[in-house]
């Protein structure tokens, strides 16, 4: 559990001891994080602003094993351990896509001369033992963006694992058998700008979620994504993803110019920037279903979107990232992000004692049909029934800790803080 996230959440009742480090990333004490990536190697400037790390190209298989059964971990220690010496969460990105694949699959796969049923089992058998080699290197992981882009960029050996969505289902299934203490997440672009798409992403998300293999939502929102969409739009398919029930993660997000383009004699135009972040992201931040934010990239020339980055290359703050550190740390602590309909609760269910002590259980009373999940800091279910009206039933919790009730009636989330003792 990451100290920032237990104390912030933990409010008024407990208190923890947190890092004196002079640090003031923008999302200190804040429930929900804002991260950005590490390449090769770790910009002196990160801890001043971020607080969640994601790696950029090192994460992906076609970086670690570009030349098969010689693992190059490398960029993927440099991002982890840095995560875990400042006590951040650490998102692992990514283990199936059909971009920055090893070179060596798409030749296996398309091998003819071996039988098709031996050429897939040697295939399903490198992407396992992918997946087991960095759950096993890496087993504080908390969170795996497990298949990327699955509308977008389906990898060549597909087939081998399964067909339909049978691929994306068994890349979960090795996941969760290997890294059992991570958040799972599935992860693609273009998703809550368009409404279509956003349907067809949640029929997914409720498959793997009928087989318990996903724990939350990545969506991308990069900049060609949100810069002209309507963010009635935005936060009308953000709605609908947390249906589902979900956590949702913000897990690429980056605003420049329109359309990246240059603009006079230079290739960014800090007025522009800074409207559109204004605009999109506290959509993003305030809606309660995101459990946090990583931005691609910050510093100039070294943006996968050139306009993109915040930190000029003299060390410079842009606009938009001086309005980022004023406006995330007005938003208020621990309660930000419990501001679902929190002063209703008692007008569908009853929750007590809270505090309670662990084993003697907590009594929860329905007045409506709904069901509830109750889910550590880090995200994790504890627990998920069905509520039945003006009916009790019991929830134990063995581990002391502050847990999220989250309630799901009529459509609508509710959230309550419990602390067990």
């Amino acid at each position: 559990m990451k100290l920032f996230l237990r104390q912030a959440c933990a409010s008024l009742t407990l208190s923890f001891v947190i890092s004196t480090t002079a640090y003031t990333q923008i999302a200190l004490e804040k429930c929900k994080f804002l991260g950005n990536v590490i390449g090769s190697g770790v910009p002196t400037s990160f801890s001043t602003y971020w607080n969640q790390v994601t790696p950029e190209n090192s994460g992906k298989w076609g970086s670690v094993e570009a030349t098969r059964n010689s693992m190059n971990w490398a960029g993927l220690d440099v991002a982890y351990n840095f995560a875990q010496a400042n006590n951040y969460p650490f998102k692992q990105h990514t283990f199936v896509w059909g971009q920055q694949q090893p070179a060596w699959l798409t030749t296996l796969m398309a091998d003819t001369s071996i039988p098709q049923e031996e050429r897939y089992a040697q295939v399903r058998a490198e992407v396992e033992e992918w997946i087991r080699q960095f759950c096993e290197r890496y087993p504080n992981t908390d969170m795996i963006d497990v298949v990327n882009e699955p509308f977008h960029a389906t990898p060549v050996y597909d087939l081998a694992l399964g067909t339909g969505w049978n691929w994306v289902i068994w890349a979960f299934e090795k996941a969760r058998q290997y890294c059992p203490n991570a958040k799972l997440l599935l992860n693609d672009y273009n998703i809550i700008n368009n409404d279509g798409t956003t349907n067809n992403y949640l029929a997914l998300i409720n498959l793997l979620k009928a087989q318990n293999l996903i724990d939350g939502i990545g969506i991308q929102c990069h900049r060609f994504e949100v810069e002209r969409a309507p963010v009635t739009q935005l936060k009308s398919n953000l709605d609908k993803l947390a249906t589902s029930g979900l956590p949702i993660y913000i897990s690429e997000f980056d605003i420049g110019n329109l359309d990246n383009a240059s603009t006079g004699n230079s290739t960014t135009d800090d007025n522009v920037q800074l409207e559109i972040m204004q605009r999109v992201f506290p959509v993003l931040w305030e809606h309660p279903a995101v459990y946090g934010i990583t931005v691609w990239g910050y510093l100039q020339g070294q943006t996968w979107q050139s306009t993109a980055n915040l930190l000029r290359a003299d060390g410079s703050e842009r606009p938009a990232l001086t309005w980022l550190k004023n406006y995330v740390p007005s938003k208020p602590g621990g309660s930000f992000c419990l501001t679902t309909s929190i002063n209703t609760l008692n007008e569908n269910v009853e929750v007590f004692p809270n505090p309670a002590a662990t084993g003697n259980g907590i009594l929860v009373v329905s007045q409506k049909y709904g069901s509830l999940v109750v889910r550590d800091l880090h995200g994790k279910t504890i627990v998920n029934l069905s509520l039945q009206p003006s009916q009790q039933q019991v929830v134990k919790i063995a581990i002391p800790g502050v847990y999220l009730f989250n309630f799901y009636i009529s459509g609508a989330r509710i959230l309550k803080k419990v602390i067990v003792y």
